[in-house]
């Protein structure tokens, strides 16, 4: 992601997940169409001083959200960064089968269930929508524009994972 993509959408700030770039790299892609979509920042995210950290990567100039992170061979960002996590999961003696950092995908919808929030304001937060005919065929399924920022906002906001003890890293107080 590019810092371009951090925005302010009526009041929320979003990801917006895209392959266009309005004027940082162009080297970004998406699996589908459905892919592309608008993810408010959960509230812990920005406790934890994210709305900063990407003022900071602006003011150093940093095209990319983590500049860190280099492309691989294959051209995705995500290849170098999922062997590294595969790396550090064996390092935690975290690893075992079915566990890769697509899991957190697989978490976040179990998540989203947990939170009992909307199938399909769960399938647009993950980007599922459309896929597999996932949103099902009905031609009333592919009217209308979406949900509004604040809406998903809310359904996001509703997502916890109670087992996991973020408080080292909050610069306000934790959301309850």
């Amino acid at each position: 992601m590019n810092t371009e993509d951090v925005r302010v959408i009526n009041g929320t700030l979003c990801f917006v997940v895209t392959a266009e770039a309005i004027k940082g790299t162009d080297d970004k892609r998406i699996k589908t169409g459905s892919s592309e979509r608008v993810i408010p920042v959960h509230p812990t995210l920005l406790a934890a001083g994210f709305e900063e950290y990407v003022s900071e990567q602006r003011r150093k100039r940093n095209a990319k959200l983590f500049p860190e992170l280099l492309p691989a061979k294959t051209g995705y960002y995500s290849d170098v960064f999922s062997k590294w996590f595969r790396r550090f999961l064996q390092k935690a003696g975290a690893s075992a089968g079915r566990t890769c950092f697509h899991s957190f995908r697989h978490n976040f919808r179990d998540a989203l269930r947990e939170a009992r929030v909307d199938r399909e304001l769960a399938l647009a937060l993950g980007g599922w929508a459309g896929d597999n005919g996932d949103m099902g065929s009905e031609s009333a399924e592919f009217y209308g524009r979406g949900f509004r920022a604040s809406t998903l906002l809310e359904a996001i906001s509703k997502v916890r994972y109670p087992e996991l003890d973020l408080v080292h890293l909050m610069l306000a107080p934790f959301p309850a």
